[in-house]
């Protein structure tokens, strides 16, 4: 069941990621605006979130990546320990693996999931990181609009 709804929320992510491509404040077709748009996906972020925490597919990053049998799907290891680092040194609260599914004794971890931190000079930072992250992982970008987690797809 929980594999059935992470597979929905990421492949509702990848379309919503990839609809519109407008300039931001502009009207869509539907009559929404691009913010109401990053607003509903910031919504889901935050309540995939909440899912992931009070699920047991999830591990403190650092601790996860330093076993031999935990691996990602298509996400160099190297690279995801690095913004795992970055996001700790900006000041994120913790940073996660996430959506953890077990075959034949490894651990795949499929996203990454940071919570942000209340300070705003080391939300803006973590933001700065996470603005990276979406880069480097093809996620939709999120601005800081007060909300609980930031999440990056690994698969």
């Amino acid at each position: 069941m929980k594999k059935l709804l992470t597979a929905s929320l990421l492949i509702a992510l990848a379309l919503a990621g990839g609809c519109d491509k407008s300039s931001p404040g502009s009207t869509t077709a539907s009559g929404d605006s691009d913010d109401d748009s990053k607003g509903a996906l910031v919504a889901r972020i935050d309540k995939h979130g909440e899912e992931i925490m009070a699920g047991t597919t999830k591990a403190e990053a650092r601790d996860w990546m330093k076993q031999p049998k935990h691996v990602f799907f298509k996400a160099d290891p190297k690279q995801v320990a690095q913004f795992v680092e970055d996001f700790y040194q900006a000041g994120a609260t913790q940073v996660l693996i996430a959506d953890i599914e077990e075959h034949d004794g490894v651990q795949y971890g499929e996203s990454l999931l940071v919570v942000l931190p209340k300070d705003p000079a080391a939300r803006a930072k973590t933001f700065q990181v996470g603005a990276r992250a979406d880069t480097a992982f093809d996620d939709e970008p999120v601005s800081d609009q007060g909300q609980k987690y930031l999440f990056n797809g690994l698969d």
